[in-house]
């Protein structure tokens, strides 16, 4: 079977932006290569696992979707084009894009040789579903497959929230992930100690690829279906002891003023996608609605927030 490789190269800060809008395009799977991965597993003591590390940081990712042949023919390679010119004008990186046409009958699988396994925080391995298991001495290993949601553990806004995550869980906590993609917070949450844990995503293929990863964990969380910015989704969640939601600033800002209403008093927020330039709007917008400020966290472009609930 013909099938196509769309490869994106940019910089960090535009890797969520990019990888979704492939999602959206209709891409079997999106992979993201960062050199910085490999940094990462160096310093977490995992050197002798992975790969040589590259030289020198460029700071750049490479981002793969891939696709069926009609990609060309239905108009989407101009929509990417037209969407990855305007990042600049979003003050994020520019991109350059090319594609890669192959003969392969696995073309939905092949994104896959390209996702390692990943180290999150101090206790955390996230492992690629299709790869053997190994002992990780010292980590929790939390199995994991996409699908066609988001969510890997390789973007740095992830992998903020887990490490923010693993500070947060002492036990039996109630967590609820909003956004919940392929699950990897809430599973983390789990995995790492909470009690009652919950997931919610507008997205059907998120909600089928969290609870596939919930079972492929021996796990069963519930994770809704519902639009978080309609009244009816809001109704539907239960408070919470700590929530995690690793959205987009706009996002962030929209759903600011509901947070409140579904966390216990006292209850701790962990938000992420926040790109820098959009830090000072989002943390004015939460210090309003009545939190403080417990922790910030950066990697490259994106930051992290740690809130209480007075």
């Amino acid at each position: 079977m013909q099938w196509l490789e769309v490869k994106v190269v940019t910089g960090r800060e535009s890797t969520e932006a990019v990888s979704e809008k492939l999602m959206s395009l209709g891409a079997g799977g999106v992979s993201v290569y960062d050199e910085m991965d490999w940094v990462t597993a160096k310093q977490a003591g995992l050197g002798e696992i992975f790969p040589a590390l590259p030289a020198a940081d460029s700071g750049l990712v490479t981002i793969r979707g891939y696709f069926p042949l009609s990609f060309l023919a239905e108009g989407k390679e101009e929509e990417l084009k037209s969407f990855l010119l305007a990042l600049p004008s979003f003050g994020l990186a520019p991109a350059v894009l090319s594609t890669k046409q192959h003969s392969d009958p696995d073309w939905e699988q092949a994104w896959k040789q390209y996702w390692e396994p990943t180290p999150a925080g101090n206790k955390l391995m996230i492992l690629p579903a299709w790869l053997d298991a190994l002992p990780w001495p010292g980590r929790l290993v939390l199995r994991l497959d996409p699908g066609a949601a988001f969510g890997t553990g390789t973007h740095e806004s992830t992998q903020l929230c887990l490490e923010l995550l693993e500070t947060e869980i002492a036990g039996e906590e109630t967590v609820c992930d909003l956004g919940c993609g392929s699950g990897i917070l809430a599973l983390a949450a789990k995995l790492l100690g909470a009690g009652k844990v919950s997931g919610v995503d507008i997205d059907e293929a998120a909600i089928r690829a969290a609870c596939e990863n919930a079972e492929l964990n021996g796990m069963q969380l519930p994770f809704i279906r519902a639009d978080l910015f309609s009244e009816e989704a809001w109704r539907l969640l239960k408070q919470a002891d700590l929530i995690t939601a690793n959205l987009t600033a706009d996002a962030l800002l929209t759903v600011s003023s509901r947070l409140r209403h579904v966390l216990f008093p006292g209850g701790r927020l962990i938000i992420s996608g926040i790109v820098r330039h959009r830090l000072g709007e989002i943390l004015a917008a939460y210090l309003q609605e009545g939190y403080l400020l417990k922790e910030k966290r950066s990697a490259g472009e994106w930051v992290a927030l740690l809130l209480e609930l007075k």
